[in-house]
């Protein structure tokens, strides 16, 4: 299968998708074809959430690190959608934003994608989990320094079974005024 991909959506416009080898598209679905954990997916309201917090133009470059089943790439407002299937793996590049739901096991992974990202971006949109921004003073003064420009609180009812409670980072480099809390609601 060709690593681009057209799909039609919905709203009948066409968006060029680049897709990692672990998925086939299916009737304007992204379908893992590797193994991937159901469990904790990003829920579609959320993904539409996350993705309405973008200072996005049209024909913009946009980078999804994690994809799993590619909930959150599906609704990125972009022209292009880079989800890789191994972010380790790939050649780093400059992107108009990244969105993202790291794995958070372990959370020292997460985090590694999380700092590696803020360098290839201006705008981060994270789902992350709370002890991101309360554990270490030394990730908050970073994440504080990048632009921490909102922080909103995800009830524990969003991932059915989780441990951990989530928030979503609004990050926009440079951005020095009074990081705004919400807390989510569908």
């Amino acid at each position: 299968m060709d690593a681009v991909q057209k799909i039609l959506y919905p709203a009948l416009r066409v968006r060029t998708v680049f897709v990692p080898p672990i998925f086939f598209l299916a009737h304007s679905k992204i379908i893992p074809t590797m193994k991937v954990d159901l469990n904790f997916q990003t829920p579609e309201h959320v993904c539409k959430h996350m993705c309405s917090m973008l200072t996005l133009g049209p024909y913009m470059h946009v980078l999804e690190p994690t994809a799993g089943i590619g909930n959150l790439a599906r609704h990125i407002p972009a022209e292009s959608v880079i989800c890789p299937e191994d972010f380790f793996e790939m050649v780093p590049e400059r992107f108009d934003a990244v969105v993202m739901n790291p794995p958070f096991t372990p959370m020292a992974k997460g985090y590694e994608i999380l700092f590696q990202c803020m360098q290839m971006t201006d705008e981060v949109v994270a789902l992350l989990p709370w002890p991101t921004i309360i554990n270490s003073k030394k990730r908050t003064d970073a994440l504080m320094e990048y632009g921490l420009k909102s922080v909103t609180h995800l009830p524990r009812s969003v991932f059915n079974g989780a441990r951990v409670q989530c928030c979503i980072l609004h990050l926009v480099r440079g951005y020095d005024s009074t990081t705004s809390f919400f807390a989510y609601s569908q």
